[in-house]
């Protein structure tokens, strides 16, 4: 074997082989290092939670089977993780806790809804106290009831500045020719007439005068109550104005209203003054709204508002042409459909064919009966009497 003498030149012989002592001592301290790595890794690796499984440790030089790793029965096999991606998983946040803005608006909340309450109930308490006041200003409604042998229980308003009937019926008496007349300390007070419409056909007026009538209301038009609701001229206006005034009596004029509105009664009232033309009249000229009660109507169904406000438009547009106006009606249209706040300034015929007339509020003119008999005149005609002249 050759080896290397101690001139450091190779010789041959049975001297030292310092690569075989090299080869050992290097086989000696490759050992002892592997224990003191071993060594170190027990003290420093630290122990580890029952849940995870044990890390393998590291091969130093032959190749170790890798420990099996614990299964979850509970987690799918994707969601099953390594102890590293555990470890890496973010802890979760602890709770958040109630800003003091939160309370902050809860308490203003309960405040202002305490503040509304409060307003709440000083309002209640000051409406009530104006309510109550404005009650005691306010003069209370008073009303007069009585029996109407017709209409049965009447309750009427008394409405403030209307004129009231204050007629006493003992002084109405018939004459001889059977009209009557109002009488008062032994004085006739009254004028005696009728009202006339083409239908009576030819009229001798002068004989209608010496019988005793002083006054003739004339149909001067009307209106159809069909659906179309045309207007129409009376035929014999005309020429009974011409006789009665020829006659020496005196003269007024009514129109026959089918009207269902404020607007219609106004155009009607246009018609008459159109028609008069003019020509005088001693009486005033009559607004005659009346039921149709053996038929249909395009009046049917009126209220008593729409009525109020159709004879005040008639009236009032007869009255701008400076002509005296009155509203023909019966008792139970009177008392049942006109409002007397607004008609309290306004003349009433009234139509009422009992033996004295039965009404709380003031009128003109009565019209008594339908069947009466004048001379002069074919036929029945109807009576009227005006408790205050024209």
């Amino acid at each position: 074997m050759a080896y290397i003498d101690e001139n450091n030149n190779l010789s041959a012989g049975n001297g030292k082989d310092p690569i075989g002592e090299l080869d050992a001592e290097l086989e000696q301290l490759m050992a002892q290092l592997g224990k003191l790595e071993s060594n170190a890794d027990e003290e420093k690796t630290p122990a580890r939670p029952s849940s995870e499984a044990p890390e393998p440790e590291e091969e130093n030089l032959d190749v170790k089977e890798e420990a099996p790793k614990p299964e979850k029965k509970d987690e799918p096999d994707e969601k099953r993780r390594k102890p590293e991606e555990q470890r890496l998983d973010p802890m979760p946040e602890p709770p958040k806790k109630r800003g003091k803005g939160m309370l902050i608006t809860i308490v203003a909340l309960l405040i202002i809804g305490a503040v509304a309450v409060g307003i709440w109930g000083v309002y209640r308490v000051l409406s009530s106290k104006v309510s109550d006041h404005i009650n005691l200003e306010k003069p209370k409604v008073e009303t007069v009831a009585f029996t109407d042998s017709e209409l049965g229980e009447i309750t009427v308003k008394k409405v403030e500045g209307a004129s009231l009937n204050t007629y006493d019926n003992g002084n109405l008496v018939k004459n001889e020719q059977g009209f009557y007349q109002y009488v008062e300390n032994g004085k006739v007070t009254s004028e005696a007439g009728i009202d006339l419409a083409e239908y009576q056909g030819d009229v001798d007026f002068k004989a209608v005068k010496n019988s005793g009538i002083d006054f003739v209301i004339l149909r001067i038009g009307g209106r159809y109550y069909s659906e179309e609701g045309a207007m129409y001229t009376d035929g014999l206006f005309d020429t009974y104005y011409e006789q009665a005034k020829a006659a020496g009596l005196k003269v007024g004029a009514y129109f026959f209203s089918q009207a269902t509105n404020a607007a219609e009664a106004a155009e009607e009232a246009g018609f008459v003054l159109e028609k008069l033309n003019g020509r005088k009249l001693d009486y005033p000229v009559a607004f005659d709204w009346e039921i149709i009660e053996d038929d249909s109507a395009r009046t049917d169904n009126i209220s008593g508002g729409v009525i109020t406000a159709m004879a005040k438009a008639f009236c009032d547009t007869i009255e701008a042409a400076n002509y005296r106006s009155i509203v023909y009606s019966s008792t139970s249209l009177m008392l049942q459909s006109y409002n007397f706040e607004t008609m309290k300034d306004y003349d009433f015929w009234l139509a009422d064919y009992r033996e004295v007339p039965n009404m709380y509020y003031d009128f003109s003119m009565w019209q008594y009966a339908t069947d009466g008999v004048v001379d002069g005149i074919s036929g029945t005609v109807d009576l009227n009497i005006c408790l205050k002249p024209y």
